[in-house]
């Protein structure tokens, strides 16, 4: 039986060995940035086109941006799946962005409301840019959620294969 690696959504440093890194580039907007706001729409609108002529997801970045985001995603009906990275806001965020049919993917900071009322099957988790290894933060998410790490090993897997179909042949 093959073990499971510990699948880290999104990462800018090398994982162990037991480590499965999937998150590549991230795109999106965010208020802190020096570029106006409807540069960063037109931009993450094309970024969205790459996805969806690809076929691959897009990893999101949002700084007070969500409505943008939830507008944009209405406005192109986009096939693939978005998953928002590093999210660390309210339940009532949560709800907006599931409801849009987006997944989560929470980091080292996270709001535990919204973790503790996030599906299962919509959750990812990652360390973004910090150097720490992920298998903490499962044992710590796993503990707040009432389950065995293997079974959220396994759970996380299923998500990663549903976005990625290939990743069980090359993983």
């Amino acid at each position: 039986m093959k073990t499971i690696p510990y699948i880290n959504f999104h990462t800018h440093h090398p994982v162990s060995q037991d480590e499965l890194s999937l998150g590549g580039e991230e795109y999106g907007m965010d208020c802190r940035w020096d570029i106006p706001l409807p540069r960063q729409e037109a931009d993450f609108r094309q970024h969205v086109q790459e996805s969806e002529r690809t076929g691959k997801p897009l990893v999101i970045h949002c700084v007070r941006t969500l409505e943008h985001i939830l507008r944009i995603r209405r406005d192109m009906k986009p096939a693939q799946p978005w998953v928002m990275h590093g999210f660390r806001g309210k339940p009532q965020q949560l709800q907006s962005l599931l409801s849009a049919g987006i997944y989560v993917s929470f980091g080292l900071h996270y709001n535990q409301d919204s973790l503790l009322l996030c599906p299962l099957d919509r959750m990812f988790l990652e360390t973004d840019d910090t150097p720490a290894p992920i298998a903490p933060l499962y044992k710590e998410v796993a503990q707040i959620k009432g389950i065995p790490v293997e079974n959220l090993k396994q759970i996380i897997w299923e998500n990663a294969n549903k976005l990625f179909p290939n990743l069980a042949k090359n993983g």
